[in-house]
């Protein structure tokens, strides 16, 4: 059973900086089973996409396959791909316990970053809903595949921040800036137009197995990769059951279109 007192730890720590990394690791042959199933389907879609036109983010990308950022692609999967539970994993505890009993889960995949790419810039994944302060309508788990160093570039958080990226709140904000990686929007920019201190920045290495849970509206990205290895995060999504998201996977076409 679940140490409450940890679950409601975590919950607050998300409740106030917009994310957490939970203690609990998962299973090293789950991970080795979630790296060799994406990494398969990433090569073979990859080598479906060719030398198609894919642009940068999701509305210039495919069904299969998003480029987020330069060399940084998105291969969402099912669990059925992946071969697992989505609702049965250590995460689902603090998962429920933020969004309530009957979260749902939305989406899965895995994502790369190719060497020596740049950093993404800020964003959130989808924009508050209300000019009120609200609990999250969504929940992402980011899965470290591997040892990801700090040369890798392991994911960035600005600290807080999902309390400052409310476009309803704050007018000056720009709701599709916020979302599409625009060059203006950072952590400074949030303290300037909410009267606010900057949010910290914050990263930190990952083991093999650990994860990474954050609010879906905390500013964050992608860090750059100046390794000679490729970084691979799975990742799963999470939201109230009567939210419906509509960000994070816009394409209109699919890699095995007629050309």
């Amino acid at each position: 059973m679940p140490d409450s007192n940890i679950i409601s730890s975590q919950k607050e720590r998300v409740l106030a900086d917009g994310f957490c990394y939970p203690e609990t690791q998962c299973d090293r042959d789950l991970i080795e089973q979630l790296s060799r199933l994406g990494h398969q389907h990433a090569h073979n879609i990859r080598k479906t996409l060719g030398d198609k036109e894919i642009g940068i983010g999701s509305a210039r990308g495919y069904h299969e396959i998003v480029q987020r950022s330069p060399g940084r692609w998105d291969i969402p999967m099912s669990p059925t791909q992946l071969k697992i539970d989505e609702y049965d994993q250590h995460w689902m505890d603090l998962v429920r316990a933020l969004l309530g009993p009957d979260a749902q889960f939305t989406f899965a995949g895995i994502v790369i970053s190719e060497p020596n790419q740049p950093a993404q810039n800020w964003h959130i994944d989808s924009p508050h809903e209300s000019k009120e302060h609200r609990g999250p309508h969504a929940i992402n788990v980011l899965l470290a595949l591997h040892d990801i160093s700090r040369s890798m570039g392991p994911t960035e958080v600005a600290v807080g921040s999902h309390r400052l990226t409310n476009h309803l709140k704050y007018p000056a904000l720009v709701r599709e800036e916020l979302i599409y990686q625009h060059e203006t929007t950072t952590p400074e920019r949030l303290a300037e137009t909410s009267s606010q201190a900057v949010p910290a920045r914050h990263t930190q290495e990952m083991r093999s197995g650990s994860c990474l849970v954050f609010d879906d509206r905390l500013l964050h990205r992608g860090g750059a990769n100046h390794s000679s290895s490729d970084r691979s995060y799975a990742y799963l999504g999470y939201c109230r059951n009567t939210y419906v998201g509509t960000t994070h996977f816009e394409a209109e076409r699919s890699v095995n279109d007629p050309t």
